[in-house]
C-alpha cells in the first residue's frame, strides 16, 4: 500500500486532476436534478442527495474491480511481479494487497466529494447516522472485493481484464440504482439488482448518510451484503491461487 502511495503521488496532477473531475460530475448531476419532479422525490435537492451518494458507491466500486487490476497490469508492465511471486509474503497475499490503496483512496475521495456537495450544493448529512457509515462502507467494500479478485485472476490468464471491467461496472452502475431508483427498472433488470451486494450497500448508505429510507429491513441488507463477503471472498482466492498455478504451469505468468 505504501508503495501505492508513493507512485501515485509521483504523478503530481493525477489526485487533483481526478478531484476536478469528480467535482465536475458533482456540479452536473446537481444541475441535471433542477430537472427532476417525479413523485420518488419530495423534491430536487433530495434526488441530488440520492445522486451523490450512488456517486460514492461508484468510487467505491472502481476501487475494487478498475484499480487493482490496473495496479497489476502496471507491475506486468515494469517487470516487478517477480517481486510478489518470490516474496516471502506470497504470490498470493501480494496480489490480494492490491486491493489496500485503492480502498484506501476511495475512502479519501468519498469524504471529499461529500465535503463539496455539503458546502456548495446543500446535501443535509444525517449526523446521528454518518459515523456508521465507516464500518458499513467497509463491510460493502469487503462484499465488492471478490469481484475485483475474480477480474485479477482473470488478467493473469488472459491479461485482458480492464476492458471487461468497464462494461461490468457500467451495467452494475444501472442495475443497483446509483443513479435513479430499481423501482423504474423493467422486472428483469429489477431481478438483477436483487442478486448482487451493490444494491443494498448503496441502500444502506444513503440511509446513513442522508436519512433516505430503506427498501428492504436494515438486518436483512446487512446480511445480504456479509453473506457475500463470507461467501465469495474465500472462492476468489482459491481463483487467484488457481490462475497463478495455471499461469506458472503454461509459462505466461509474467507475460502482458
Amino acid at each position: 500500500m505504501r508503495r501505492d502511495l508513493l507512485i501515485a503521488l509521483s504523478y503530481r496532477t493525477r489526485f487533483a486532476s481526478h478531484l476536478l473531475t469528480i467535482f465536475f460530475t458533482l456540479t452536473l448531476f446537481h444541475f441535471i436534478s433542477r430537472l427532476v419532479h417525479v413523485p420518488s422525490f419530495s423534491s430536487a435537492q433530495a434526488y441530488y442527495a440520492f445522486a451523490v451518494v450512488g456517486l460514492i458507491t461508484l468510487q467505491v466500486l472502481n476501487s475494487t474491480l478498475m484499480m487493482p487490476p490496473g495496479i497489476m497490469r502496471q507491475e506486468l508492465v515494469a517487470g516487478t511481479f517477480e517481486r510478489l511471486m518470490l516474496s516471502p509474503f506470497g504470490a498470493l497475499r501480494g496480489i490480494g494487497s492490491l486491493l489496500l490503496f485503492p480502498l484506501l483512496y476511495c475512502l479519501t475521495t468519498a469524504l471529499l466529494m461529500l465535503m463539496f456537495a455539503g458546502l456548495l450544493f446543500g446535501v443535509h448529512l444525517d449526523w446521528q447516522t454518518v459515523p456508521l457509515v465507516l464500518p458499513v462502507g467497509l463491510l460493502g467494500a469487503l462484499s465488492f472485493a471478490p469481484f475485483g479478485l475474480f477480474f485479477l485472476s482473470i488478467m493473469l490468464v488472459s491479461k485482458q481484464t480492464v476492458a471487461g471491467a468497464t462494461f461490468v461496472v457500467a451495467g452494475i452502475s444501472l442495475i443497483s440504482g446509483l443513479y435513479f431508483p430499481i423501482a423504474l427498472l423493467p422486472a428483469w433488470m429489477r431481478f438483477l439488482s436483487s442478486i448482487q451486494p451493490f444494491t443494498p450497500a448503496a441502500d444502506l448508505l444513503r440511509h446513513l448518510m442522508v436519512g433516505a429510507p430503506l427498501h428492504a429491513p436494515l438486518a436483512e441488507e446487512l446480511a445480504k451484503i456479509a453473506g457475500f463477503a463470507a461467501v465469495l471472498l474465500p472462492l476468489s482466492l482459491l481463483a487467484v491461487s488457481f490462475a497463478l498455478r495455471l499461469s506458472r504451469k503454461r509459462g505466461t505468468i509474467l507475460e502482458y
